[in-house]
């Protein structure tokens, strides 16, 4: 997608399921990407938000993940048939006392605004929780409209 270069982004590599499912699914105009993580030069990105990360830093390993799922809509449907977001649920793993986890969701909305324009943000959730896969510190989930 050209607006994507127009903001200075480049996909990563989309990852292959890594277990018994599809990273992308359709049904009808939907489609679902399974909940993926932050992966930076093949490793992903670790760290306890309000721990040894900080705020900044997991704002950008959740627009780490939003490339990430971008690049495998691209690889499934390509990103020019996705209309929109229609959801995002996105899972901080963070310290106990953390509460900002709506503005680490900030870095994977923040990066859809910039694509689809701000009247096409989606609905979303942001949940604190104490772990996730590998030691990771963001996992999205989401939904997209695709032209159909």
């Amino acid at each position: 997608m050209d607006r994507l270069k127009q903001l200075g982004f480049v996909l990563p590599p989309p990852l292959p399921a890594l277990g018994s499912y599809n990273v992308v699914t359709a049904s009808g105009n939907q489609v679902f990407v399974s909940g993926l993580g932050p992966i930076k030069d093949g490793e992903p990105v670790t760290g306890l938000v309000g721990g040894d990360m900080s705020l900044s830093d997991a704002q950008d390993a959740a627009r780490m993940t939003m490339l990430l799922i971008l690049a495998s809509l691209e690889k499934s449907y390509g990103l020019d048939s996705i209309k929109r977001c229609l959801r995002l649920t996105v899972y901080v793993r963070s310290e106990a006392s953390f509460t900002a986890h709506p503005k680490v969701a900030d870095g994977a909305s923040g990066l859809l605004r910039d694509l689809f324009g701000a009247e096409l943000l989606p609905a979303r959730s942001a949940i604190g929780v104490s772990s996730l896969p590998m030691g990771i510190p963001v996992e999205i989930d989401s939904i997209f409209e695709r032209h159909y």
